[in-house]
């Protein structure tokens, strides 16, 4: 029983996934066979790929290959992948949705794949099945199940790239290309930067508060500096040139001094301009978890969420005001906004979001610059 529902399992012992079917099962047994085969078979390379495997909570791995009560009918996706939860805790189980039987009854424009033991078996039909399966290694682990890892990793699988700085990853996983042609970083680095991102996670070492009773996820921010460690340079310019991750979210650090300066963030999307004597010590500036906001109109949360930076300490004093500069991305302004609208905002940890007074916005820079004395969370957002 699944959901209340009744189905059918096919699982070899020992294994940690299983096909299942709602009764009445409307797919033969000879397609299912071979279907659990064409996934088992590139399992381990998936795995080796990955560099880690489904955490327990998430086991078993239950792939359903029609709509039932579970996945729903088919939508726009080719697949999907959801965690099972009981009460506020994930878990036990996960499900891999992949519509396979209304695939075969597509209409053009769409071509339909028949389920045929030759489709289920070959290997270029393992792409979309390895996808999933790996957005399900990262949950709990990681505070994002990152599409352009999970797209790069499915590619190498299923046969159609061999590095990360293939054309397929260019065009499809451009996260994981710019690693590539940055920074040198290849699946091998991948899979040793996920091997590490579990042992980090197991440690409790993770700072994203996600799920109860499980171990706080890994951030980003700790995700990239894995992978500088494994590239020996700084990740940051791949992240964010990609296009799949916001730059508050691949996250930066700085050393501030007392030494008068111009602080350049987040390949530029922040500028602190520090005079001399507005520190007495250095400061380690590190990023906060992004996914603390403000209160805006409904519409505006994308915007506002995109440009929220949170520099650690929280408690960090300047002697005299700093001008703090945040560029914003005038495309993600929702429809009727107006820049002319926005302001910079300070935000206590637990208490309403507090204007800066006489910030100013540059609609021709897309910029909005304010004199402020603290360290802690900014973010731009209508006034």
């Amino acid at each position: 029983m699944l959901g209340g529902r009744e189905y059918r399992a096919y699982q070899r012992q020992g294994d940690t996934f299983r096909i299942v079917c709602e009764e009445p099962c409307p797919i033969e047994e000879t397609y299912v066979f071979a279907r659990y085969a064409g996934f088992l078979a590139v399992k381990e390379d998936l795995i080796a790929v990955v560099g880690v495997d489904v955490a327990p909570r998430m086991l078993p791995v239950d792939i359903h290959l029609a709509g039932d009560s579970l996945c729903g009918p088919k939508g726009g996706a080719s697949g999907s992948s959801f965690m099972n939860q009981t009460g506020l805790e994930p878990g036990p189980g996960s499900n891999v949705c992949l519509w396979e039987l209304e695939a075969s009854r597509a209409k053009p424009p769409e071509v339909a794949r028949p389920l045929t033991v030759e489709n289920a078996l070959a290997r270029a039909n393992q792409v979309l099945v390895a996808h999933e399966y790996s957005h399900i290694v990262l949950f709990l682990r990681q505070e994002l199940s990152h599409e352009w890892l999970v797209r790069a990793i499915s590619y190498r699988v299923g046969g159609q790239a061999s590095s990360l700085c293939d054309d397929i990853n260019q065009q499809f996983a451009p996260t994981a290309w710019e690693l590539c042609q940055r920074n040198g970083l290849d699946y091998a680095q991948l899979a040793e930067g996920l091997r590490k991102v579990d042992a980090l996670w197991s440690a409790d070492g993770g700072s994203v508060a996600l799920h109860a009773g499980v171990p706080l996820a890994t951030s980003v921010y700790q995700y990239r500096r894995i992978l500088d460690g494994l590239a020996g340079s700084d990740t940051l310019a791949a992240c964010i040139a990609g296009g799949e991750l916001r730059p508050n979210q691949c996250g930066d650090a700085f050393r501030f001094t007392p030494t008068a300066r111009t602080v350049s963030m987040y390949e530029g999307w922040v500028r602190w301009e520090l005079p001399a004597g507005a520190l007495t010590q250095e400061v380690q500036v590190e990023p906060g978890t992004w996914r603390s906001g403000m209160v805006v109109p409904a519409q505006w949360n994308p915007f506002m969420f995109a440009h929220n930076y949170a520099f650690e300490p929280a408690s960090g004093v300047f002697k005299q005001p700093v001008r703090l500069t945040l560029a914003y991305d005038p495309r993600l302004l929702p429809e009727g906004g107006a820049e002319s609208s926005l302001t910079l905002y300070w935000k206590a940890e637990d208490a309403p979001a507090q204007a800066v007074a006489g910030a100013v916005v540059d609609t021709e820079a897309n910029t909005v610059s304010g004199f402020v004395s603290k360290l802690g969370r900014y973010i731009v957002a209508p006034r």
